[in-house]
């Protein structure tokens, strides 16, 4: 069997789908602003505009239009929906709190009654919920998508999940119930230190038995490295992998699809 055709049978096996759709932009309004831990602050918002909006995946990407500054143009930068409700009118959006970022900025900042404008998602991957067994890797910024994915999966199915963030409060971010297996990692100030915690620590894994999927979203280069672990020296199908790098360090927007 060539590898192709081996790819062919494994995506067979559990079927991913995938979704295109049409980009409609859409205009926001805060009502609601919490700070959910001390790095992770939630804002809701009203709008006439959700008709027809829909995410059916867990690490959908929308665009948030920030607005200008002065002579500065206006920016672009992804984001997970975190939830929303179209009858209700009302949408969902977390942020990270990194120490420096326009759209960090400007989440600090804002006030109610303030506008946004979103755009997208562009499309969808859509991983099925029949693996044995699933494993989510990543830093704060992906702790809105990994939210989701557990919020999608039966709570009786094993997930692992491995995450980077800033103290023990942030743990609290996401929901422990159910066949859940934590190891949370703490940072330490340094961003190349932060990055090789993470990664010592997920090459020590052994992989549980059966067909899983594994998902990661951090910083590109651990990203990048995580993919090639699983792959290269576990030997996990390419087919049952995305991996995706949030953030590139010392570049603005610097996201990158791997897998």
């Amino acid at each position: 069997m060539d590898i192709d055709q081996g790819t062919q049978t494994l995506m067979s096996k559990h079927q991913f789908t995938q979704v295109r759709h049409d980009v409609v932009k859409r205009k926001l309004q805060v009502i609601g602003k919490e700070q959910i831990t001390p790095h992770m602050l939630r804002l809701r918002f009203q709008s006439k505009d959700l008709r027809g909006f829909v995410s059916p995946s867990p690490d959908d990407h929308i665009k948030i239009l920030l607005p200008a500054q002065g002579d500065a143009p206006a920016l672009m930068r992804d984001f997970t929906p975190r939830a929303w409700d179209v009858e209700a009118g009302t949408f969902t959006l977390d942020f990270a709190l990194h120490p420096q970022g326009p759209a960090v900025e400007w989440a600090r900042k804002a006030e109610i009654g303030d506008h946004l404008d979103i755009a997208g998602p562009r499309g969808s991957s859509v991983a099925p919920t029949d693996f044995d067994w699933y494993l989510l890797i990543g830093d704060a910024t992906s702790l809105p998508a990994m939210g989701r994915r557990l919020e999608s999966l039966p709570l009786e199915t094993p997930v692992s999940i491995m995450a980077l963030v800033a103290g023990r409060e942030e743990e609290l971010y996401l929901d422990s119930k159910g066949n859940r297996k934590f190891t949370w990692l703490h940072a330490t100030g340094s961003a190349d230190r932060d990055r090789e915690i993470l990664r010592t620590t997920f090459r020590a894994l052994k992989l549980p038995p059966g067909e899983g999927f594994i998902w990661v979203a951090a910083e590109v280069s651990l990203a990048r490295d995580a993919y090639r672990y699983m792959t290269d020296t576990l030997g996990h199908p390419k087919a049952w992998i995305k991996a995706a790098g949030y953030w590139s360090l010392g570049q603005a927007d610097g996201g990158e699809r791997i897998a």
